[in-house]
């Protein structure tokens, strides 16, 4: 199963767009949404004074990559002709709307200007990029990025759980863990990321970093010479990955450099007496916030857009079923929330992610009616 990624930004119409041709683009737009799978889920309108819109979206791997295959899967998409559970027509544009509307890009030369940030759901992938839609060579709509840079990923844009998953992959390491400590030291010098909550892979975990190039591993051990059995597992399995063992996996300059930083970690780690020091390294999440629940008596499954967040009780936990029994009742789910999301289920066992909700009231001050729901109140009505 592709990862999601979740990416917001702003898009802008650069060229002599006259109504015509934004009022040809209107129908397309409403196309590139997928029916939430992936691709723009919510954008504002234009019109000639407003050539600048934001919106959301959802990319499969990378929105980047989703971009780019707007024009393969449009097509696809005319060819599908996808229904609703009632029969009826996802989408009611046509392909000679599309077709209209690439005519009209290409006789007058326009660009469709994509200026957003990405997030990739579990590997820590965070970007900002800026892309062009163009049409000249008279056959396809093409996108390319002009601009991409990495933005540095913070504990804070996950949730609370998967800091905690961390922590305790590294405590099972060690005999007699002071968690307080660890804790700080996997936010310092640990990439943010949920692949511990969602892998207990050795082998998995090792190359993971690796691909992105933040090997955690060294550190720890020198850090805190780790001396459990599991470890042992653990560095017998990095031998065969990386051939060597991990306190054989850098330079001397290297970790001369390293001791510098622990040197400072400890002396925050020691200071336990200074409360507003202890204060400034808490998540904001540490703390369980009481959400605005709102109470309801009924709940339509079928047609309407769910958005899970946080720690399920049903189905194990696991939120690909939960999924795949609102989808059985014609209902869909998205990695974001966006203007067209109906609902957002937080989980029972707790951890919702706050990102997440307080997209919806962002939403909700723009007039739309999402419902944040408890998943004790979802299943009432599976």
């Amino acid at each position: 199963m592709a990862n999601i990624s979740s990416a917001s930004g702003k898009i802008t119409l650069k060229g002599d767009w006259t109504q015509e041709a934004i009022d040809a683009f209107e129908p397309v737009l409403d196309v590139w949404g997928f029916y939430g799978e992936y691709g723009i889920q919510d954008c504002g309108g234009f019109d000639e004074e407003h050539l600048t819109s934001d919106f959301y979206g959802c990319g499969r791997w990378s929105f980047s990559g989703t971009l780019e295959s707007f024009e393969d899967w449009t097509r696809q998409w005319f060819k599908d002709n996808p229904k609703k559970p009632n029969g009826e027509p996802i989408c009611a544009t046509t392909e000679e709307q599309y077709e209209n509307f690439l005519k009209i890009m290409c006789e007058n030369k326009l660009v469709i200007e994509m200026d957003f940030e990405d997030v990739e759901e579990g590997c820590g992938g965070h970007i900002h990029e800026i892309g062009q839609f163009t049409f000249e060579d008279g056959s396809c709509i093409t996108y390319e990025t002009m601009e991409c840079e990495d933005i540095v990923p913070s504990w804070d844009e996950y949730e609370r759980s998967s800091l905690e998953a961390a922590v305790d992959f590294f405590e099972n390491f060690l005999s007699d863990a002071d968690r307080k400590k660890l804790r700080k030291w996997v936010k310092n010098h640990v990439m943010p990321t949920d692949i511990f909550e969602e892998c207990d892979d050795y082998e998995e975990i090792i190359t993971y970093f690796g691909d992105y190039g933040e090997d955690p591993f060294y550190r720890f051990c020198r850090k805190f010479y780790p001396d459990t059995k599991e470890w042992g597992e653990f560095t017998g399995e990095y031998e065969n990955v990386y051939g060597c063992l991990v306190e054989e996996s850098v330079d001397d300059e290297d970790c001369d450099n390293d001791e510098e930083d622990y040197d400072d970690v400890e002396l925050e780690d020691d200071d336990e007496d200074d409360e507003d020091s202890e204060d400034e390294d808490v998540n904001a999440w540490d703390t369980e916030p009481q959400y605005p629940l709102d109470e309801i008596d009924s709940l339509e499954i079928s047609g309407s857009a769910f958005v899970l967040t946080g720690d399920f009780q049903n189905c194990d936990g696991d939120r690909n079923q939960v999924k795949e029994m609102i989808e059985a009742k014609g209902g869909r789910c998205t990695g974001a929330v966006s203007g067209k999301t109906n609902y957002l289920v937080l989980g029972d066992f707790g951890s919702a992610g706050a990102k997440k909700i307080d997209q919806v009231m962002e939403q909700r001050a723009k007039g739309k009616d999402i419902k944040i729901i408890a998943e004790y109140d979802l299943f009432r009505f599976l």
